[in-house]
């Protein structure tokens, strides 16, 4: 059977959407494709829907599930520092200038429409973090890396339900 992400078959997801975006900003490659799949899948989809917005009173966007003061933070923090102003270029162009805020940054919202950017911002979120990615194959370490560092200890995410997430990740 296949499986399917509320609509968007997943092959799909990984190949036409994810690995483009990734390796348009130079930061693509086995690792970090299967572990931003696994990470929309764990983070956005839910009872055969993705959500493009978090339910509830929940501020996180897109099918990453981005917070806005995560994203803000990457903007101000890590995109804001002249070593890394090819990163930001590319991120604007995926983003387009129609949904710019008054710094001319793409407001967060541009998350839950444009699903190349949001695949690219899950990358710089990880990209952030010293620990390299997991091996692509290993589904645990993967569940387990996405939980330490992407839902944290403060999340509602289970490692151990996502690892077959993470498998699904791989497997496409």
């Amino acid at each position: 059977m296949t499986k399917t992400t509320g609509g968007i078959y997943l092959n799909h997801l990984k190949h036409e959407v994810i690995t483009p975006a990734l390796n348009y900003i130079n930061l693509g490659g086995q690792r970090a494709i299967n572990q931003v799949t696994g990470t929309f899948l764990v983070e956005g989809y839910a009872c055969n829907y993705t959500y493009l917005r978090q339910l509830g009173k929940g501020p996180a966007l897109g099918p990453c599930q981005m917070e806005p003061a995560t994203y803000h933070d990457i903007w101000d923090n890590y995109l804001n520092n002249a070593r890394r102003q090819p990163l930001r270029s590319l991120l604007m162009h995926i983003a387009g200038d129609f949904n710019l805020d008054n710094r001319g940054i793409p407001k967060p919202e541009t998350l839950t429409g444009n699903l190349f950017f949001a695949a690219a911002m899950c990358r710089v979120f990880y990209i952030r973090i010293r620990e390299i990615l997991p091996d692509s194959r290993n589904a645990t370490a993967m569940a387990q890396y996405h939980k330490k560092y992407y839902n944290t200890a403060l999340g509602k995410a289970d490692w151990q339900k996502n690892i077959d997430r993470f498998q699904q990740a791989i497997d496409c």
